[in-house]
């Protein structure tokens, strides 16, 4: 497993060769430094597991924010939840790319104005976004590249600001603005050389990427267990439309915005017993 890293160029060493890999997503005088990059993606078998311990999990994570906060912040009134999924993230501005998934994870809030309405602000420090199909942003200029794919990996803390509205006992809808703030933006390519040894590459291009996000999270809710006694379970599907560009204006002409459907659980922290008899 060869990794690459240097300054505007990558060197991967092979025994006692050298050979210069680079990349090209931005103009030469844009390019960021360049540094190794463990692989990180979560195989979407593993995220099942996650996401299926974490639902065993979570009746003593919601003693402990009742511990935190009292039993005031565990009313159905107002509540906190803890939503844990996956994203499936795209840039539609972006020809010949395809969508790519990530973990995602954060907290929400509850807060009632009436039977049918509530206002539900969110904190989610890890959304990644961004997409497959970047190749054209990694060239080899020795020829000792196989076959490799390049993945634009985003990740953002997000501030939905949505409104809830109930539409019956099991179905709900959300919308509202979504702040997002940046917090890394890399290009990873991965592959195998002609020898047949594998490699990774990554270039950092945070500086070449809007620091701030605009958009806008619909979604779709169904309650599968009431919020009682700790226990609850939410699923719930968000479109979230992207409302502004993605790359500054350097990075080499490219123009896309966000797209990115979200499927998660949402556990709502409710301390209310359930009626003696039912």
């Amino acid at each position: 497993m060869n990794t690459c890293t240097n300054k505007g160029a990558h060197r991967c060493a092979r025994g006692h060769s050298e050979r210069t890999l680079q990349t090209n997503l931005l103009p030469p005088n844009a390019l960021p430094s360049l540094y190794i990059h463990p692989m990180t993606r979560i195989p979407t078998l593993l995220l099942s597991v996650l996401l299926t311990l974490l639902a065993h999990t979570t009746h003593g994570q919601a003693a402990l924010l009742v511990l935190i906060f009292g039993d005031k912040a565990a009313t159905e009134n107002f509540h906190f939840t803890l939503d844990a999924g996956l994203n499936l993230s795209s840039m539609p501005g972006v020809s010949g790319t395809t969508s790519a998934t990530g973990f995602y994870f954060g907290l929400g809030t509850y807060v009632k104005i009436n039977d049918n309405w509530a206002f539900t602000p969110e904190f989610k420090p890890l959304s990644p976004r961004g997409g497959k199909g970047f190749e054209n942003a990694f060239v080899d200029t020795t020829g000792v590249v196989g076959s490799y794919a390049t993945q634009l990996e985003l990740n953002y803390i997000d501030i939905p600001l949505q409104f809830h509205r109930r539409l019956s006992d099991r179905f709900y809808v959300r919308a509202g603005p979504q702040v997002s703030f940046l917090t890394s933006g890399k290009l990873a390519t991965t592959g195998d050389l002609v020898g047949g040894d594998e490699f990774t590459v990554t270039q950092d291009i945070k500086d070449d990427l809007e620091s701030i996000e605009l958009a806008l999270p619909i979604d779709l809710g169904v309650v599968f267990t009431k919020p009682r006694g700790l226990k609850g379970i939410d699923l719930r599907v968000r479109y979230c439309l992207g409302l502004t560009e993605v790359f500054k204006s350097n990075a080499a002409g490219i123009s896309s915005t966000n797209s990115t459907f979200q499927f998660f659980l949402s556990f709502p922290f409710v301390n209310v017993e359930e009626p003696a008899g039912k």
